[in-house]
């Protein structure tokens, strides 16, 4: 969902249901000073009013889930030395409410550089708390029920949006249902434009081949070992 970002434009914004509920924002964090703007969706998401606080690199992790934190850490250091797109799923705090978020963005660079440390890094938050709370088994099941084609589809895109973004089955399913609600199509012509798009290649990126490389060499090691020993 981060895409490419030519000429150093900002990200462009998923579309939203003009009269469901605000469910994405943007931010911008500045690296030489840790300063992070956002817009008043992000407050909002985060249970404030626009204005209310200084959104400052303790803030926001504070706001992360304990478990979450050193993981969106890591996620946002290494996309403040490369400047790669990145996305990351986990929970925020607001109060006593746990909310699932998305956050997508790439770094930017000023005085013509491409490479390197960023100077700053772009993007926005996707709150999927809505249709996580909105769905329960029986309406998941439901949803997907109308023949065995369609629940193949979908699970193959759940299994593309699991392996992308780092979701679970119900976070990614929530994703396929807001994408669904805002684009005012069906969750199967969703799944279908997804597998599509993965098909042709266009979400492939070499670190996440590199790591399932890793992972099928080594799983075949251990093969060839036990098949070994017990020759």
């Amino acid at each position: 969902m981060g895409g490419d970002v030519p000429g150093g434009e900002v990200l462009p914004l998923p579309p939203l249901d003009p009269d469901g509920p605000r469910q994405t924002g943007r931010f911008v964090f500045h690296v030489a000073d840790e300063r992070w703007e956002w817009d008043d969706d992000v407050f909002a998401i985060h249970g404030y009013r626009p204005g209310e606080v200084e959104p400052t690199t303790e803030l926001v992790m504070r706001h992360k889930h304990q478990q979450d934190r050193a993981l969106v850490e890591q996620t946002l250091e290494e996309a403040v030395a490369d400047g790669a797109p990145f996305n990351v799923y986990y929970r925020i705090l607001v109060g006593v409410e746990v909310r699932n978020v998305v956050l997508c963005g790439e770094g930017q660079y000023d005085d013509g550089r491409t490479s390197g440390k960023v100077d700053r890094l772009v993007g926005y938050y996707l709150d999927l708390t809505p249709e996580l709370d909105a769905e329960t088994a029986a309406a998941a099941d439901a949803a997907v029920a109308a023949s065995a084609a369609s629940r193949d589809t979908i699970e193959q895109a759940k299994g593309i949006l699991m392996l992308g973004y780092g979701l679970d089955a119900d976070a990614a399913f929530a994703m396929l249902k807001w994408w669904s609600r805002n684009r005012n199509v069906k969750v199967r012509e969703v799944a279908e434009r997804l597998i599509q798009v993965a098909r042709e290649g266009h979400v492939s990126h070499p670190g996440l081949r590199r790591l399932l490389d890793a992972l099928l060499d080594d799983l075949t090691a251990s093969r060839t070992a036990r098949e070994d020993r017990s020759g």
